[in-house]
């Protein structure tokens, strides 16, 4: 038996106990409603929210890197400078904490601050949180930067007023 008759005997019975119903603990009770019916069918519901999940993943951009990618006129170097790897490895997506990275490649770049301290003080920040690092550098950067007689000033001082340019 299929469809309606079969559901309907099996509406019928579904308090008593019989042998054979192990076949059927897939159907849904009377009275509920599923994303199958009894017949193993989907449901109008079901089709429509799993064609809003599709919409929703397929729409969605990724944006796996914040800045720009480069374009050098005589050689195609494919690795990335110590300012796009601060930005990117910290997340710094803010103008104010951009600025401050380019501050702290400016002073790399200088020599009055180490690369291998700026690379260690990035890795720092990346164990204690990988999620939000960025906060975590500023603070270890500025205090490491005072022992060595360097002041930095706070990422809040490099927040700007002028529009941002689109």
């Amino acid at each position: 038996m299929t469809g309606r008759c079969e559901r309907r005997l099996w509406q019928a019975d579904r308090h008593e106990t019989i042998e054979n119903r192990g076949a059927e603990n897939h159907r849904v009770p009377a009275g509920r409603t599923g994303r199958w019916t009894s017949t193993g069918t989907w449901t109008l519901a079901g089709i429509w929210t799993l064609a809003g999940i599709l919409c929703l993943a397929i729409a969605t951009p990724v944006a796996a890197q914040i800045t720009a990618p480069r374009t050098l006129s005589t050689v195609p170097d494919r690795t990335a400078n110590l300012e796009e790897q601060l930005t990117n490895r910290l997340r710094a997506v803010a103008p104010d904490q951009q600025a401050f990275v380019r501050h702290i490649v400016r002073l790399t770049e200088q020599d009055r601050l180490d690369l291998k301290l700026v690379v260690a003080v990035e890795r720092y920040a990346l164990k204690r949180n990988s999620v939000l690092p960025f906060p975590y550098f500023e603070r270890a950067i500025r205090y490491l930067a005072e022992k060595r007689g360097l002041t930095i000033p706070a990422v809040r001082q490099f927040a700007t007023t002028a529009a941002p340019t689109p």
